[in-house]
């Protein structure tokens, strides 16, 4: 996430356009986000099972990233097919993510924008987990459950936004205090109804970005735009 608040910093200096990487994490780790207390992390839990706990420069709640890929967007807030405001640069790049787990037969639906965005945001921001509660434009199964999380930071006229792609059904609560149960969910190889592995979700998401961006991307994977 170093490399990400990097590529924010150069984005809003205006030395690139914008970046795309896909990624994941090895051991096991816990982030928090940006302004998220340290109380809500249960650190002995986290000691005992080998899970880092790193603060993430996005907002957002607290993701496990663990049986996930992580996918990092950095952009102008004005690019024509990743920004906009913080709804509408959610619903871009989940256009891009959604086409990606289409290619492994998952479909997903976006959380329909409601008309208390206020009330909602105050009561996701109440919730330790953030696969508790699914945000609008948030990427859910057909069954209802918050499949894709988000997080945005803004810097200048640049933004970052990062996302969580479950491969498995989430279990962040086991590391939180007081953690209000949410959904039992599905990850990306249940609804897949076979395992997919982490490298093949990669190859996905990049397929759906490449889709939708084209010669924008040189490289199909960690790239700059």
């Amino acid at each position: 996430m170093r490399r990400d608040v990097e590529l924010l910093q150069r984005c809003a200096r205006g030395d690139v356009a914008g970046a795309v990487r896909l990624y994941w994490f090895a051991p096991a780790c816990l982030s928090l986000g940006r302004l998220q207390s340290m109380a809500d992390v249960n650190m002995s839990a986290c000691a005992h099972d080998g899970v880092d706990v790193v603060r993430r420069p996005s907002g957002g709640r607290a993701v496990l990233h663990d049986g996930e890929v992580t996918y990092a967007v950095v952009c102008r807030v004005n690019d024509p097919d990743l920004g906009g405001d913080v709804l509408d640069a959610c619903s871009r790049i989940h256009q891009h993510v959604a086409r990606g787990l289409a290619v492994l037969g998952v479909a997903t639906v976006p959380r329909a924008r409601g008309r208390e965005e206020r009330r909602d945001a105050v009561q996701g921001a109440g919730v330790a987990d953030c696969f508790a509660h699914p945000a609008a434009h948030e990427l859910l199964d057909a069954h209802g459950h918050k499949l894709v999380g988000s997080a945005q930071a803004r810097l200048g006229q640049a933004m970052l936004q990062h996302g969580s792609v479950m491969l498995d059904p989430p279990h962040a609560a086991r590391y939180l205090r007081s953690a209000v149960a949410g959904p039992a969910g599905c990850g990306v190889g249940q609804l897949a109804g076979r395992g997919v592995s982490r490298q093949e979700l990669v190859q996905a998401l990049a397929s759906g970005f490449q889709q939708g961006l084209g010669s924008r991307l040189t490289t199909p994977l960690d790239t700059t735009l």
